[in-house]
């Protein structure tokens, strides 16, 4: 049986694109490859690691990128209870309050982080 040679890519949008190569050359705007769109569709499951860039606010969305958006209110609620500690505006409660909300939000990223954002997919053959 032969061997089939995959490959995989990642487009602009961080979406995985699997292909494979064939015994015909392709040509297609103007750029040649023996690249295919993959013959067989298959379960995939990939294990990964990786490492977020550094934290930076998003110009077009203003909001924080490597970030999941369900957990940007737990940074705001940090902040508020840093500024209730300050000497200015000094109130406790509140600012214990915020502390514990806080908590609250740093305990559901860490068992979202530990669940290895699992999810499960299908590949799908596409013509290019």
């Amino acid at each position: 049986m032969a061997k089939i040679q995959r490959a995989w890519f990642v487009d602009k949008l961080n979406r995985i694109g699997i292909v494979e190569k064939g015994n015909s050359v392709v040509t297609k705007d103007n750029y040649t490859s023996n690249w295919k769109s993959i013959s067989q569709i298959k379960d995939l499951r990939l294990y990964t690691i990786s490492r977020d860039a550094d934290l930076a606010v998003n110009a077009v969305t203003q909001s924080f990128a490597q970030i999941p958006n369900q957990f940007h209110e737990t940074i705001v609620y940090k902040a508020i209870a840093t500024g209730y500690k300050d000497p200015r505006h000094l109130d406790l409660q509140i600012a214990q309050y915020f502390d514990q909300e806080y908590a609250i939000g740093v305990k559901e990223a860490k068992k979202y982080s530990k669940s290895n954002y699992q999810s499960t997919g299908t590949i799908k053959g596409q013509d290019y």
